[in-house]
């Protein structure tokens, strides 16, 4: 017996890392000296639960051909990364997009699936619009990515502008054109398409221009039911955040031309981003710029509608050097808050994107002030991308990249409350 017990297994323990708790930011992944990450662009649907379980992120990865900053650095491939968690304490890669040259993309839970669009150039030198879905608790992706619209040339390109999924299961995705518009699907270059493909059917419709007005660029997207948003800025009288309602069981739109899903046009005006989300009631956030047409007045604005109702717009930051008009600024975005309440966050121009704000608005108005919820270094929050996706509100708010001069090839991080939860529900027609 004092032999047995002489050789007896002692069991070493590992020390873990404490779980992360509370509302904080969390690092997925940085870039390595010859390499740039970024999150997707602040109106895509960038990051999602799964109904399966586990977390999502979709990020880009470009690799140089010497680090930054070296003579003669240049690009030498980019690949998308999609990383999990089970909680949003701790990151891994879980695939890359099964395609070469990668660039936007848009990701949105699709049953127990998760539904994938992005762009791709496959070895050319312009950008393709892919599909397809990936299983996430087989780990794999299933069949083969479908071609959704093709480039020709770099002046007759696509990207994915952003995915949405309705509630009887209808997938659309937005795609945006280039600098040369081919008749006869398009009549204006720089303008907004979608794809829809009906519950249930194995094949896309074809493809169809979105936008009535010139112009209809930076699209956002939102299901509402059984109906999906679509808004973009485009060009009557001046500028306006143009919207049209796609009704997935009747197979139509339900506005020509668009409304204006902010304000009107006339002593301010808007830039060409705004983000879009709706709430667990079904009614429209659109959060976007407010200025001049020069540096000195600029603001942060939520616009507010349910239905078919004019918007109601509401200031909820100062931010002076931001200017309207041919301006894309990435720097803020909303995510889905729990009922009637969606969260705006952004970083300021001001400010050099080094602090996180948060600002929560319910029914189109702030039940507080804004608040910093995070800071760091200069450029620290220079792009961001919100948790929108209508049937779910989720832990996991924001994906934000920072370009600091310590890492300048990036940090994607998340910022959220840990443990993360998901609650799911169907978003009521507003």
């Amino acid at each position: 017996m004092l032999a047995a017990a002489l050789f007896a297994v002692v069991p070493v323990v590992v020390p873990q890392d404490p779980p992360v708790r509370g509302q904080q930011l969390v690092e997925v992944t940085r870039a390595g000296p010859n390499q740039f990450v970024s999150n997707m662009r602040s109106t895509q649907n960038g990051l999602c639960p799964t109904r399966s379980g586990g977390l999502f992120v979709v990020l880009a990865r470009t690799t140089l051909s010497a680090p930054i900053g070296a003579p003669g650095a240049s690009s030498v491939g980019s690949d998308l990364e999609l990383w999990r968690s089970d909680d949003g304490g701790k990151w891994v890669l879980a695939t890359s997009m099964p395609t070469r040259n990668d660039g936007d993309a848009a990701i949105v839970p699709d049953g127990d699936l998760l539904a994938c669009a992005w762009t791709a150039g496959e070895g050319k030198t312009f950008g393709s619009v892919y599909f397809q879905r990936y299983d996430p608790k087989a780990k794999e992706w299933l069949g083969q990515p479908e071609l959704l619209v093709g480039g020709v040339s770099p002046v007759d390109q696509y990207y994915c502008s952003d995915m949405a999924r309705a509630s009887d299961g209808s997938l659309v995705v937005a795609v945006g054109n280039n600098s040369t518009a081919q008749a006869p699907v398009w009549n204006c270059s720089w303008s907004t398409g979608m794809r829809w493909l009906p519950q249930g059917k194995g094949e896309w419709r074809l493809l169809v221009q979105v936008n009535k007005h010139p112009y209809g660029c930076c699209a956002s997207l939102a299901a509402n039911g059984d109906t999906v948003d679509i808004t973009y800025r485009c060009n009557p009288n001046e500028s306006i955040h143009g919207l049209r309602t796609f009704d997935c069981r009747g197979g139509a739109f339900l506005q020509s031309p668009e409304d204006n899903a902010a304000i009107e046009p006339g002593e301010r005006f808007v830039a060409n981003v705004g983000v879009l989300c709706m709430d667990a009631g079904g009614s429209r956030t659109l959060l976007h710029v407010v200025g001049d047409k020069e540096p000195g007045r600029g603001e942060l604005a939520v616009s507010f509608a349910g239905g078919r109702n004019k918007p109601r717009t509401t200031r909820i930051a100062e931010d002076p050097p931001l200017q309207a008009g041919n301006e894309n600024p990435v720097h803020f975005t909303l995510a889905r808050g729990p009922a009637n309440q969606v969260f705006a966050y952004f970083s300021k121009l001001d400010e050099k994107f080094a602090k996180l704000w948060q600002c929560v608005v319910e029914d189109g108005q702030p039940i507080a002030a804004a608040k910093v919820v995070a800071e760091g270094d200069e450029n620290a929050f220079q792009q961001l991308c919100g948790m929108r996706v209508s049937e779910v509100f989720c832990g996991m708010h924001v994906a934000t990249l920072g370009r600091t001069a310590k890492v300048p090839g990036g940090v994607v991080s998340v910022f959220g409350t840990w443990p993360a939860r998901a609650i799911w529900s169907k978003a009521r027609k507003g």
